[in-house]
């Protein structure tokens, strides 16, 4: 039997106080969400183990079953990874974040009004006034960019990026057991600030420390996403990558197009998994309103079509994890499972 996964990423909330207590994607209007939830089955699920700090990169592993030790995954590597970039195992990866700031506060987290071009543009600054000798900046078209620390034996300690917004811009510092290493990050975040003072995104966060990680465990199937993390986890356990036009981290991306290259992969795969980021990026923003607005195009351009589909599968709808768009963080709440039997073959 063909079996979808559909992970709308961050879906689950804590009950919103304006939405008369009701988790977002209760309120929101979402007639065929609704439907598979009366027509199928409902459960919880905890989907991080304990003693891991809630995140996308833990919460899809444990999805599909993959052990891991504590402390063990994180996401710059998965996203080096997904991005095709080269990372080896005397190498230290760290997620840099375009970020905004005003008046010594973070304001964003996610490099707000930013193009694909200020992207690639700020990358190039970024390596010519902070590059070479083991430290190379690498872009993915939007906020969410990569430092790789070349021959890099220590480690970094920093807090994650969208814990911080609407704090102080010291908070961003990171430290390591290696006095120069903390030194040398810690000025290129600072200084950073002065060389993209004309951006909308006006300083870097670096966080997420990584290095490659060897999955004995393997999962058949297709991965499709817009995010180089989800990516990067197909990779690492043996799933194939199908890349999508129009496919984005954002509520830009194209829901039609990514249904359909879906559907053309369980025509070879029995197994698919697709990843829909932007409700996560919503929560991160505090914005539960956005939130309603997202999770109801999503039902619209996505679970109703996948309903008529002329196919006989299993579908699961599930968020990877909760966020909650009252404080922006991710929660270490068990998350609602919707199990749906489509069965629309014409056959």
């Amino acid at each position: 039997m063909k079996h979808l996964l559909l992970i709308i990423d961050g879906m689950d909330d804590e009950p919103i106080p304006a939405f008369g207590n009701l988790t977002p994607s209760y309120f929101a209007d979402m007639p065929a969400l609704r439907y598979m939830r009366e027509k199928g089955t409902v459960s919880r699920r905890k989907t991080i183990p304990s003693g891991c700090i809630p995140g996308t990169e833990v919460a899809v592993l444990s999805i599909l079953g993959h052990d891991f030790q504590s402390g063990s995954v994180s996401r710059s590597w998965f996203e080096a990874l997904g991005a095709g970039i080269m990372v080896n195992e005397e190498d230290l990866c760290l997620r840099c974040n375009l970020i905004s700031h005003e008046n010594g506060i973070i304001t964003s987290h996610s490099g707000v009004d930013i193009s694909a071009r200020q992207c690639s543009e700020i990358i190039d600054v970024l390596n010519a006034n902070f590059g070479g000798e083991g430290i190379e900046f690498h872009g993915t078209r939007d906020f969410r960019c990569l430092l790789i620390l070349r021959d890099c034996s220590a480690n970094v300690a920093a807090y994650p990026t969208h814990t911080l917004v609407g704090r102080e811009l010291g908070r961003l510092l990171v430290s390591s057991e290696d006095p120069l290493l903390s030194e040398t990050l810690n000025e290129i975040i600072k200084n950073s600030r002065s060389v993209l003072a004309d951006y909308p995104s006006n300083g870097i966060s670096l966080w997420a420390p990584g290095r490659p990680v060897q999955f004995s465990g393997r999962t058949a199937g297709a991965v499709i996403a817009g995010v180089n993390i989800m990516k990067g986890i197909g990779r690492a356990v043996g799933m194939t990558v199908v890349d999508v036009d129009g496919a984005t981290g954002d509520d830009r991306t194209d829901y039609s197009a990514k249904l359909y290259a879906a559907m053309k992969a369980l025509e070879k795969f029995d197994f698919v998994l697709l990843h829909i980021e932007a409700p996560d990026e919503a929560s991160h923003q505090k914005d539960s309103a956005k939130k309603v607005r997202i999770l109801e195009e999503i039902d619209r351009r996505l679970l109703s079509p996948l309903l008529n589909q002329k196919i006989n599968m299993d579908v699961t709808v599930q968020s990877d994890h909760v966020t909650s768009s009252l404080s922006g963080q991710h929660l270490d709440w068990p998350v609602e499972v919707i199990q749906y039997k489509l069965r629309n073959s014409e056959k």
